[in-house]
């Protein structure tokens, strides 16, 4: 039933069981279903392979549901920038994601995972909180992968990004859920708009300042290098700095800094929410740890390091992966506005729909990737869901975890890649399991989809 004022968002709630409603509903509703935010916005939920497919290639922009609220932080980056300032910006950051680039990424990848193994190889037999290990590490991977920056994130319990990040997050939910607070001059004079003005100011510091001491590395670069003003782009940062249109115009300081924010975010945050749950998996399910062990000795045998040309080998972890974020996709819901109407037709039915233009719609990726009618049993954990031959018999847009179309994640090789070699350097080094000391996580949907008190894993010496 909806209520008078806050519609229908005190049936979907904010937590395991608001999510796992929604899932309900797809029997009665198998293609979509709309419901009340608050007296005066609605939203369209649609969770089916046809209506996912015909909403994420229709090229619609994201919407400001949601996605406005966190602009204070990442401003018009990829993420939230639409039309010919999307595109302009995806072509020019484009060459940040060639191979060539992230091939040398890998040894990053590894060494800041066998210091996480470290660390849990001192903490033996304790039930650990993995969320706040994994993202600590994906934080240092971040900064040293994409703007060459020197850190050691893993080593501080209290990072001050990794705070500011986290409350951020916690700041945009509970205004999604106060109505009255999504008129922006009611909330910039409430306490949680002062708050959140003060950890995006956190947030901007710290960016601003990798941001300067990069320009100084390249300034000098250049001075010392007269002959080679052409410098070969080395990251992420280097692109951005370096990068013309075809008019020859770069990207602003504030473009640049908005932009380093999107990717730190989806970089580290989602990657980070990825890995962590999968940890819990390889723990709560010991004979798909041991599948993806026993693969692991056969490709990589003694060698230190999990190569580049490894990684298409690990067939067996990649699937494990795959099926990891189909129960729980770290980004569990895309956002976006239509600017003409669109058409939504199931493949088999007669029946068709037309959405008119400025419709906010919500694409369910949690309750796409859990449908009945595409997914046998779609509770329970089972890799084999991503041989090529089961595949083959889904629709292509029943698996979405990077999004979809033209404006799906430009960053899903750099983000699998990392998942692959921090999880086969924990396989490799350490038993993982659960016991009845340990605490059964609750999904709780954030800027990306977390626990609501922690993922507990225990480890053991191999």
């Amino acid at each position: 039933t909806k209520h008078w004022f806050y519609g229908h968002m005190k049936h979907y709630t904010n937590n395991e069981p608001g999510m796992l409603r929604l899932i309900q509903r797809l029997k009665t509703f198998p293609l979509m279903i709309s419901h009340w935010i608050g007296p005066v916005m609605t939203i369209l939920q649609v969770y089916h392979p046809d209506s996912v497919h015909a909403v994420l290639t229709s090229g619609a922009p994201k919407n400001d549901l949601g996605y406005r609220f966190i602009r204070s932080w990442i401003g018009d980056g990829l993420l939230t920038s639409k039309g010919s300032k999307w595109f302009r910006n995806r072509r020019l950051l484009t060459p940040a994601f060639h191979y060539k680039v992230l091939k040398p990424y890998s040894e990053i990848f590894n060494k800041n995972s066998l210091v996480m193994v470290d660390k849990f190889k001192n903490l033996c037999g304790q039930s650990i909180e993995v969320h706040t290990h994994v993202g600590l590490m994906t934080l240092d991977t971040m900064l040293q992968c994409a703007m060459s920056a020197n850190t050691n994130c893993q080593h501080v319990t209290d990072h001050p990004y990794l705070m500011a990040v986290k409350e951020v997050g916690d700041l945009v939910i509970k205004r999604i859920r106060q109505p009255l607070h999504l008129f922006d001059w009611i909330y910039n004079l409430s306490a949680n708009g002062r708050r959140n003005k003060i950890v995006v100011k956190v947030l901007h510091d710290h960016t601003e300042k990798i941001i300067a001491e990069r320009k100084e590395v390249l300034a000098k670069a250049v001075k010392n290098d007269e002959n080679d003003s052409e410098m070969e782009a080395l990251d992420f940062l280097d692109i951005l700095l370096q990068s013309k249109d075809e008019n020859g115009k770069g990207l602003t300081d504030i473009e640049i800094r908005d932009e380093v924010d999107t990717f730190l975010f989806e970089g580290h945050d989602t990657t980070a929410s990825g890995i962590a749950w999968a940890l819990y998996h390889l723990a709560k399910y010991p004979e798909f740890q041991t599948k993806c062990r026993e693969e692991l000795t056969e490709v990589l045998g003694d060698q230190k390091y999990v190569e580049w040309n490894d990684l298409p080998k690990l067939e067996y972890l990649t699937k494990f992966i795959k099926e990891s974020m189909r129960l729980v996709p770290p980004v569990y819901a895309i956002g976006r506005q239509l600017e003409k109407p669109l058409n939504i037709k199931e493949k088999d039915s007669e029946h068709e729909s037309t959405i008119p233009a400025g419709t906010n719609i919500g694409t369910s990726i949690f309750a796409l990737h859990r449908h009945v009618h595409f997914w046998e049993n779609p509770t329970v954990f089972d890799p084999e869901r991503f041989t090529k031959e089961n595949i083959a018999k889904r629709p292509a847009f029943a698996y979405v975890p990077f999004s979809a179309g033209s404006r799906n994640c430009i960053g899903q090789n750099f983000a699998m890649n990392e998942m692959k070699i921090c999880l086969a350097q924990v396989i490799r080094n350490l038993r993982l399991y659960i016991d009845g000391d340990s605490p059964v996580p609750k999904m709780q949907p954030r800027l990306v989809l977390q626990s609501e008190s922690g993922i507990f894993v225990k480890f053991e010496k191999l």
